[in-house]
Formats: C-alpha cells, sequence, structure tokens
C-alpha cells in the first residue's frame, strides 16, 4: 500500500532511532567518567540517560505536532476503572518484586525501576507513541503501523550491544555474546508483538507502558 503522505518516512525514523541510539551511548559514556564502571552503575547511567531523551522525545513529537497518544482516549466509566486497576496492579507488582528474593539493596532495587518503569516509559514513548504516529500519518493500515512499529522495535534491541557487552565482560562471559544478541532481538520480536498488539486494539500509549512493564517484572 502506498503511502498517504511523504515518500520515505521509513528513512527518517530510521535515523531518528540510530540517532536517538547514538546519543545514548555517548551520554553514558561521559557519565561514566565521573563513575566507576560497575553493573550497578550501568543502570543508574542508563536510567540518567533514558530519561534525558524521553524528554528530548516529548519535546521533538511537540516541535512535529506528533501525538503520542499516551492519556486513553475514553470516556466510558468502567475502562477508566479497568486502567485505574491495572495501573494499581502494576505498581503493586514492581514495589513487591524485592520481596520475593528478600534482597532491599540497591543492586536489586535500581535494576527494578530501571527495567519496569524507565525502560518501559522510554521505549514505548517512542515506538507505540512517536513512531506508531509518525506512521498513521502515512500509512492508511493501522495494522500495517503494527507491522512495520514491530520490525523497529526489533531492530532496536540490536542498539544496546554496548550495554550488553560491558555487563557481559563484567562477568567473564564474553564468548556469548553473539548468541546472547540474538536472544536480545528475538525477545524483542516477542515483547514487540505482544505490545504492539495491545496498543493495536486500545488505540493509546498507556496501555502500552503498562504492559511492557508487566513483562519486565517477569522476564528481566
Amino acid at each position: 500500500m502506498e503511502t498517504i503522505k511523504g515518500r520515505n518516512p521509513l528513512l527518517k525514523i530510521f535515523i531518528v532511532l540510530i540517532t536517538i541510539q547514538l546519543i545514548r551511548m555517548i551520554i553514558e559514556q561521559i557519565l561514566f567518567l565521573f563513575v566507576d564502571k560497575t553493573s550497578l552503575n550501568a543502570d543508574i547511567t542508563a536510567m540518567i540517560t533514558m530519561s534525558m531523551l524521553t524528554a528530548l522525545i516529548v519535546f521533538i513529537a511537540h516541535k512535529q505536532s506528533i501525538k503520542l497518544s499516551v492519556i486513553p482516549n475514553t470516556h466510558n466509566k468502567k475502562s477508566i476503572i479497568g486502567y485505574i486497576c491495572i495501573t494499581i496492579f502494576v505498581a503493586f507488582l514492581i514495589v513487591s518484586a524485592p520481596f520475593f528474593g528478600g534482597d532491599f539493596s540497591l543492586n536489586v532495587i535500581i535494576p527494578i525501576v530501571f527495567s519496569t518503569i524507565v525502560t518501559p516509559i522510554f521505549e514505548e514513548l517512542i515506538f507505540r507513541g512517536y513512531v506508531w504516529n509518525e506512521l498513521k500519518i502515512h500509512f492508511q493500515s493501522e495494522f500495517k503501523v503494527y507491522i512495520i512499529s514491530t520490525i523497529f522495535f526489533t531492530l532496536w534491541h540490536l542498539g544496546y550491544m554496548d550495554t550488553i557487552w560491558f555487563k557481559m565482560s563484567l562477568r567473564g562471559e564474553i564468548t556469548g555474546f553473539q548468541f546472547t544478541m540474538l536472544m536480545k532481538v528475538v525477545i524483542g520480536l516477542c515483547f514487540g508483538i505482544i505490545i504492539g498488539l495491545v496498543r493495536y486494539k486500545t488505540k493509546n500509549c498507556y496501555a502500552a507502558i503498562l504492559m511492557h512493564s508487566i513483562m519486565n517484572v517477569f522476564g528481566r
């Protein structure tokens, strides 16, 4: 199907995604000039970087008049109650996660916050917010938007190779790097299919954030 507007929106999105990953890498390396290179500090610097980039994404979307569709567009009382209940449930899962291991140290809490709050907000605003609505401008079929955004989301995980290499090197597991990257992409595809389907059905990014958080609670 031909695009409605513009000739090559895919190239634009591809460039934006690469730029975001490159900025992420540069900022994290700058932050590492001031802290020791440990797994915990890697999560902390990633959280700081993703928070900064999340603000940048919101700014870019605003400048380009692209909606992020974060707030559910519903006036149905049952739907509103449903979103509130699911939000409370997700919050309960996140807060209770340290109790299962009985460890409340920063080495446990920081990765939980990073994977279940910061990362879902960061990635969903990009893919089920900015990318999704950018594609909707150009393609008539929202199902096609779902498929394309899922492909981008899958490939996106290759951009984390620097972080994965770093953490594996700390554990002395470099020999399994290629397999780990392959699994990262496969998991990214599975996550993209499920979370994208939630976005496709609910028509909002907030539901995608909640689903991403739930999946990361159990899949960290």
